[in-house]
């Protein structure tokens, strides 16, 4: 009866794209997706197909302006490849057990509630709903199916790199596409600051995977991609995003008490300032660090903003317990704080910080994973002057790092789910540590001597 049923299921299926297909050129490309789509689902099954769309959604992420249809301009392929990736995935992540920090958990909780009650408080309730599900989307739920998928150690790693190779391909489309009529360059993003915020995140990013890696080969790869990375950053002309790797270079020496960095970031920057006026002269009189000398258009970004800040505290003041909601103008204040108190309020504003700083303290910690704090924490510092609430190439970053507290206290924080279920050995002979030979005790001693023998955790 099984081969009958499948059979009986792949005319069905195909009997359906075929007449997808006769639907116009809309629908043949649909049954040509579809059809792609579930032959790799047949080869590759649901775990392996889950895990490649979400690669995907983490090389697309910083190409926003990469989207499947114009009229649907809030949606890109990220969404759609996280959408289907996590789907695929629920077999998967149904049989592990959700290790969610206690702190985000009551944070994000307090997100979503502030979030709700500020909208069915608004004027507008359903139009605030519609934002204010964009903010709990990104800040609340990407993070935790991260958390409840945990995947291992080397996936986590891919994911990061999936990222930073989305970031290079947007510098890359910048070249073809040139830069603006005012000499700055977007990438392959709807935006200046968005180019620069995924170049931001991409540097946080390769800090982890300098870390993860002692082959000079690699190392070099880290570095390559590194300079493509700041190289977005210069061009983009946000000085926001620039000024945040220069806080990153600074604060790594102190945080990882390195005395080598320290002397590097310090020669670094006597020869940074030394070929100031060459380095502009290269870049353009656009770039981030023609704009951080100060000039006409670095000027009226500052005061546009000051009078953003003012018009958003103004607001805030008016409902500074309930919050306002959110409306088409729900990003003027361009300070991303400043914006959540408008929105849902103080309580909201205090919730929105304490989610950023479960996903930070974990740098702090020990953990094969901590580096990846470097991420949120270059976010929470640029938060202060940028309007980027919940976008994907931010909270796509952000939510990869919520993995490291997971890591921090364990290197395999699954090996109760595991021992539990796929690793249960099948001999009736109980063993002991007296058993085991003498190669086995000298693998089982060293285990957990260094993140680089961690098992995976699929």
């Amino acid at each position: 009866m099984k081969p009958a049923a499948t059979f009986g299921s792949g005319i069905l299926v195909l009997l359906g794209l075929l007449a997808l297909g006769t639907l116009g050129t809309i629908g043949m490309i649909a049954a040509g997706v579809l059809a792609v789509g579930f032959t790799m689902l047949v080869v590759l099954g649901t775990d392996r197909l889950g895990t490649l769309a979400l690669l995907f959604a983490m090389l697309f992420a910083p190409l926003n302006d990469v989207r499947p249809a114009d009229a649907v301009k809030f949606v890109t392929f990220s969404d759609l490849f996280f959408l289907v990736g996590f789907a695929l995935l629920v077999p998967t992540m149904l049989m592990r057990k959700s290790r969610v920090p206690i702190g985000f958990a009551v944070a994000g909780g307090l997100v979503l509630v502030t979030t709700v009650i500020a909208s069915l408080l608004n004027a507008e309730p359903l139009m605030s709903l519609n934002y204010g599900f964009r903010l709990v989307s990104a800040v609340v739920v990407l993070p935790l199916l991260f958390l409840w998928w945990r995947p291992s150690l080397k996936l986590i790693d891919g994911l990061a790199w999936a990222f930073v190779a989305g970031q290079v391909i947007s510098l890359a489309g910048g070249f073809v596409v040139g830069a603006n009529p005012n000499g700055r360059y977007m990438g392959l993003t709807t935006h200046t600051n968005f180019f620069a915020l995924g170049a931001l995140m991409s540097f946080g990013m390769l800090i982890h995977l300098y870390s993860r890696y002692q082959t000079t080969g690699m190392r070099l790869l880290v570095w390559a991609a590194g300079v493509a990375v700041i190289t977005s950053a210069v061009l983009s002309g946000s000085r926001a995003s620039l000024l945040g790797m220069v806080m990153l270079a600074v604060l790594y020496p102190l945080v990882e008490r390195s005395a080598l960095s320290a002397y590097l970031v310090v020669s670094a920057a006597i020869v940074g300032l030394a070929s100031l006026n060459w380095l502009i002269s290269i870049a353009g009189e656009s770039s981030a660090l023609a704009r951080l000398k100060g000039d006409s258009t670095a000027s009226y970004s500052d005061l546009a903003r000051e009078q953003a800040f003012a018009t958003g505290l103004e607001e805030f003041l008016a409902k500074p317990l309930q919050g306002n909601g959110f409306d088409i103008t729900a990003l003027d204040a361009h300070n991303v704080y400043l914006q959540v108190a408008v929105g849902i309020g103080i309580f909201g504003a205090l919730a929105f910080v304490m989610v950023l700083w479960n996903l930070i303290v974990p740098l702090f910690r020990p953990g094969p994973m901590r580096r990846l704090g470097y991420v949120p924490l270059s976010y929470a510092a640029v938060a202060v002057i940028t309007n980027s609430l919940w976008d994907r190439f931010v909270w796509a970053g952000l939510a990869l790092a919520a993995l490291a507290a997971v890591y921090s206290d364990s290197e395999d924080p699954s090996a109760s789910d595991d021992a539990s279920t796929d690793h249960v050995d099948p001999s009736p002979v109980r063993r002991t540590e007296t058993t085991l030979t003498a190669w086995e005790q000298s693998f089982t001693a060293g285990k957990h001597r260094a993140p680089t023998h961690t098992p995976e955790i699929m």
